[in-house]
């Protein structure tokens, strides 16, 4: 079996026995991510960008809007709206597919995560706060880390040449903290989000449910970037389709927690955080062994 895909389960149990020793570090820990790994990784990434990242951003675009869509049509709720369609790409995605399938698919899933964060934090803040303007969600928008990142990596593009040779070293140590700490973090928020056999069960058909359909809209985009020869995404669908198993956005109860004054969403995504576990480490098995 590939150390590649012992590694991430490593890195969650290390986070599930800290959880469990009283240490308070997840606050500290998520800001360190979000504020400074994962925007360093993205601007890398971005400034030294192959063909086609930016078809992978609007594309997750347009596939996060039909899933939506999809979902809006079984029920009004936001809160389960947004389980469905805005998944955790960054701190679970990211960190697994980078370990498991290497640079490219790395790349593809950096693309990823600022597709979903752009659309997760401008239609996340309209459909839990009614009648939300446009300023605000905009505002909302630009605050996100990724957009900022994103900014900042394409005004670093003309200097692609000189980070990729002088920042190589400095990537891949970032590429090391991102896996870790990612998946360290959600095994400390695992321990302390108490769920019931209940839970689970009211999260697998929604699970199964977001599966199949984001296999449908990603084969429908696969099929379209080969034809264009978008090589970034036919050279890595393989990673890329472990997006239709991954769990909703942790950011979610961030968001329902600020807008709505409510934790509805912690239990679905812990549960579904578990299930994409189980579901992802089949996968890896499956296609590595």
């Amino acid at each position: 079996m590939p150390v590649s895909v012992l590694a991430p389960l490593l890195y969650l149990f290390a986070g599930f026995l800290l959880g469990k020793s009283g240490l308070n570090v997840k606050a500290r820990a998520s800001a360190l991510l979000t504020r400074l790994i994962i925007p360093l990784v993205i601007i890398f990434n971005i400034a030294t960008h192959p063909p086609g990242v930016f078809v992978v951003i609007g594309g997750i675009m347009v596939v996060m809007s039909l899933m939506l869509v999809i979902s809006r049509l079984v029920t009004k709720d936001p809160v389960q709206n947004l389980c469905f369609c805005y998944l955790n790409i960054g701190w679970l995605g990211l960190p697994v597919a980078s370990s498991l399938f290497g640079n490219g698919a790395a790349m593809i899933f950096i693309a990823a995560y600022v597709g979903s964060s752009l659309f997760g934090n401008s239609v996340g803040v309209g459909l839990l706060v009614k009648g939300a303007d446009l300023r605000a969600r905009i505002r909302e928008t630009l605050k996100a880390p990724p957009v900022w990142s994103l900014a900042m990596g394409i005004l670093l593009s003309p200097f692609s040449d000189v980070i990729a040779s002088q920042g190589h070293a400095a990537y891949a140590v970032l590429k090391f903290l991102m896996s870790f700490t990612g998946m360290a973090i959600l095994g400390i928020w695992l321990s302390e989000t108490p769920v019931r056999i209940s839970d689970f069960r009211q999260a697998l058909l929604p699970f199964i449910g977001k599966a199949l359909g984001l296999f449908v809209l990603l084969s429908v985009f696969i099929l379209v970037c080969m034809h264009w020869q978008i090589d970034l995404v036919s050279q890595n669908r393989i990673a890329l389709y472990m997006i239709c198993l991954l769990p909703p956005a942790a950011n979610i109860v961030v968001l329902e927690t600020y807008y709505l004054q409510t934790g509805r969403s912690a239990s679905m995504i812990a549960c579904g955080t578990v299930l994409s576990i189980i579901a992802v480490g089949i996968y890896a098995l499956c296609v590595l062994l």
